[in-house]
């Protein structure tokens, strides 16, 4: 995680986070929850969304969840069929999508498990610099 994002902001921005997270989860749970007794297919999609609810809950893996959550939410549509049901779906996965690029903020479990790194820069270095003015020819 450390690679996809250079900070986890907390404060306001953070809560914020927390908070799209929290109204992506739900909106996973109220998509998939319906689904489980539907056929095969939409049983594996209503536990994917399940599942990808409660990781976002807790901040795990956000932003591939958030990216998963947004395909299955979409091909759900698909099985529907229900065209007075496209403008919300393309919105919502919008919205996950959007999550997916913020990252998880700072109260997630994606922060707490990539910790926070130090550096430590000393004002005198241990060897000291030469400077060589001569010109070679």
């Amino acid at each position: 995680m450390e690679r996809l994002y250079s900070r986890f902001p907390g404060g306001g921005v953070g809560a914020g986070l927390l908070l799209l997270r929290l109204i992506v989860a739900a909106w996973f749970l109220e998509i998939g929850i319906p689904m489980f007794g539907s056929n095969p297919i939409a049983f594996a999609i209503a536990v994917v969304l399940a599942s990808t609810g409660l990781l976002l809950v807790v901040g795990l893996g956000t932003s591939t969840n958030a990216t998963l959550g947004a395909f299955c939410s979409v091909f759900s549509l698909l099985l529907t069929k229900n065209p007075d049901q496209w403008f919300r779906g393309v919105a919502f996965a919008a919205m996950c999508i959007s999550l997916a690029l913020l990252g998880p903020g700072g109260f997630s479990l994606d922060a707490r498990l990539s910790g926070w790194r130090t550096i430590n820069l000393s004002s005198s270095p241990n060897t000291p610099l030469q400077r060589n003015d001569k010109e070679t020819l």
